[in-house]
């Protein structure tokens, strides 16, 4: 390298690490590095990584206080999440993004998945203007207190708890009812269901209205049909595999997102099954991978987006003229139809 310096050196015994030290480690530039803890989402996963693993390597603790030194009033606000689909969290991140970007705000995003130390540097050093939880972390009841007893305000996209605190949501329930009884109508009565995390209140929700569409149409459950699912593609591959080897296979699996219905049409390409000739496919979210994948998903629009944006808002709105009453604002969702589905073979 022209500055003769190793991109792998660490920093000085004593001496906290910078920016710069991170960069070297993970051998990108200190822009790249700066992108990243920014939340920014024009940065490929791969590298995300890397530089978060260099984060962990050196004990980074980011002082974001120090890029406000002059201003009394912190201009940042944190958006915390722990989700293991990519797409969903690319949306929620540019919601949130051009909403802080329009009034003025910085956004910095915090990767909870792992619990890893720079969430705990973050929490410790840095002064936040507020901060918005997305699922499973909306109904995290330490993260929650935490943020109280720091005095941040917050507000949570579709927390269970709707009565309480600043919330944003779209009604999961009714669009899980409401596309199973499309697949109904369509002429399926073995319809496949792959759930999301338990810990996460938008997946109880989807199969709670899956449930509720199966009983207003007198279909009894067949437990054998459901399967656990986490949200990420490999889990869309396995429900897949386990439900296409029932005894009496489903003519059409319903996924709670995208990324595990992508995954079923990856099982149903391997066995060579036509969809939706043979099999119907539909999901949840209606991220960008929806409309791109062959053949195109059957999918409910969830305003992941707008949900984000709306949090910010609101989150703007009450820090202007706070407030001890609860606030609820409800988005709207809608079925998008597309290839992967059809009436089951005759």
């Amino acid at each position: 390298m022209a500055d003769g310096l190793n991109m792998h050196s660490t920093p000085q015994k004593g001496r906290p690490a910078t920016i710069i030290d991170v960069a070297r480690e993970a051998g990108v530039s200190f822009k790249t590095v700066s992108r990243v803890l920014n939340g920014e989402t024009n940065v490929r996963e791969e590298t995300r990584q890397k530089v978060m693993e260099a984060v962990r390597t050196l004990d980074y603790r980011t002082n974001h206080n120090a890029r406000n030194l002059r201003a009394r009033q912190s201009h940042i606000i944190c958006l915390f999440y722990a989700n293991p689909s990519r797409n969903y969290v690319g949306e929620v991140q540019l919601g949130a993004l051009q909403r802080c970007q329009a009034e003025g705000y910085s956004l910095i995003a915090e990767d909870c998945s792992d619990n890893h130390p720079s969430l705990l540097a973050l929490r410790a050093e840095t002064k936040l203007a507020g901060a918005v939880l997305t699922p499973p972390l909306s109904d995290d009841h330490n993260l929650v207190a935490e943020l109280r007893d720091r005095r941040i305000p917050f507000v949570r996209i579709s927390a269970s708890e709707e009565g309480q605190g600043l919330n944003v949501s779209m009604d999961d329930t009714a669009a899980g009812q409401e596309m199973t009884e499309y697949l109904i109508g369509l002429g399926h009565k073995r319809i496949g269901f792959i759930r999301g995390p338990e810990s996460h209140t938008q997946a109880n929700l989807r199969h709670k209205g899956y449930l509720a569409a199966l009983e207003k149409a007198g279909i009894p459950l067949d437990p054998d049909l459901v399967c656990q699912g986490n949200f990420a593609f490999d889990s869309g591959l396995g429900c897949a595999e386990t439900l296409l080897d029932l005894p009496n296979p489903p003519t059409v699996i319903f996924a709670s997102n995208d990324d595990m219905a992508a995954g079923v049409l990856a099982t149903a390409y391997r066995r060579q099954i036509s969809v939706p000739k043979d099999l119907s496919v539909v999901g949840f979210d209606d991220t960008p991978l929806a409309s791109t994948i062959s053949p195109s998903l059957t999918t409910v629009y969830q305003p992941s987006r707008e949900l984000a944006s709306a949090a910010v808002r609101i989150l703007l709105e009450e820090t202007s003229n706070p407030s001890d009453e609860p606030r609820h604002e409800v988005l709207d969702y809608r079925l998008i139809l597309r290839e992967s589905t059809a009436p089951p073979r005759a």
